[in-house]
């Protein structure tokens, strides 16, 4: 666990710093970072302010960048639609606690 949360803490800076300076963060670093989250949370682990804000700033910048949906497009097979729904929530209702 000791290792999750160094990595889990080298990830947050990473994307802090990409949204500090305006830099896009890579698709791949705000995958890992949610899952990092995901998995915490389901080890009980607490999340430290950092993780919250982090995970706070790459919802704006999915609000910021998504382009408009297109009518063809088929929603994503591998993605538990209710769990991330749910996570975001508590994330959103936690995020007034911080």
């Amino acid at each position: 666990m000791a290792e999750v949360r160094r990595l889990t803490a080298a990830l947050i800076d990473q994307v802090l710093e990409a949204q500090l300076v305006g830099r896009p963060v890579p698709q791949e670093q705000s995958t890992a970072l949610i899952k990092a989250a995901f998995f915490l949370r389901a080890c009980n682990v607490p999340w430290w302010p950092m993780l919250a804000q982090a995970l706070h700033g790459l919802g704006r910048d999915v609000e910021e960048a998504a382009p408009e949906p297109d009518a063809g497009d088929e929603p994503l097979q591998d993605i538990d639609q209710q769990g991330l729904t749910s996570f975001l929530s508590q994330l959103w209702s936690e995020k007034g606690r911080l």
